[in-house]
């Protein structure tokens, strides 16, 4: 008798999908009710400065001898660090060389600016996200891992008689009643499908169960025949490939 059961390897990897999707889930749920959230009190903290200081974009961002930028001081002052995502921002407002003295230029710079330190770094369309995020990284950690479950349910068994166990349902399956294989990814992918009498149909996959390709062999064993049907797939499984 051969047993065909969850291939360990395929269960690890999905499982370590799983993992990664409910560690995504947990980080989006930590953005969205703690990180985020607190760059926007920082900014709140330091607003009041940042729209009295009439400073351009290149005056705030650029570096002094110390190392740090005014908007670096000015945020450390409240004990926190300037939000990346406000700096990247800022770059963006930078005026070309072509334009640094162009006074419609500078102005419109000044009004972007403006605009741009009277709202939260992050909106609640932001933080929205983050939950739908950890709500959809969730439910597909969860399916990874269900179905891991549902296949360490299953197994095939073959034996002198036919093929049964939990993969075929309450219904063993005779081997005078296969009534052909697809052998045309048996030899790459290691899945054969078996065309059944009643025009019912049994895929044996080698990457989900190990064991199949002695399962197959055994298939082979008890009808020779159907080896027939792809001779190169045949003398993969014979060689033990």
């Amino acid at each position: 008798m051969v047993t065909a059961k969850l291939n360990r390897e395929y269960a690890l990897r999905l499982c370590g999908v799983g993992a990664m999707m409910v560690a995504i889930c947990l980080w989006s749920i930590y953005d969205g009710a703690k990180a985020y959230p607190k760059v926007n009190t920082a900014l709140e903290s330091v607003r009041e400065e940042l729209l009295g200081t009439n400073l351009t974009v290149t005056a705030w961002l650029d570096r002094g001898e110390d190392g740090k930028s005014p908007l670096e001081l000015l945020f450390a002052k409240g004990g926190s660090s300037a939000p990346s995502k406000l700096v990247k921002k800022m770059g963006e407002l930078k005026l070309s060389k072509e334009l640094a003295n162009d006074t419609a230029a500078r102005e419109a710079q000044a009004k972007h600016l403006t605009a741009l330190f009277k709202k939260p770094v992050y909106s609640e369309k932001d933080l929205t996200t983050q939950f739908v995020q950890a709500g959809i990284t969730l439910v597909l950690g969860l399916l990874a891992f269900g179905v891991v479950a549902f296949r360490a349910t299953r197994q095939y068994v073959a034996n002198e008689q036919g093929l049964s166990g939990t993969g075929l349902g309450p219904h063993p399956l005779a081997y005078k009643d296969i009534v052909s294989v697809d052998w045309s990814q048996w030899k790459e992918k290691g899945i054969v499908r078996l065309v059944c009498a009643n025009n019912k149909k049994l895929t044996l996959d080698g990457w989900h169960y190990a064991g199949i390709t002695q399962i197959v062999e055994e298939i082979l064993k008890h009808r020779s025949d159907l080896a027939q049907q792809q001779p190169e797939a045949a003398a993969a499984v014979g060689s033990g490939q």
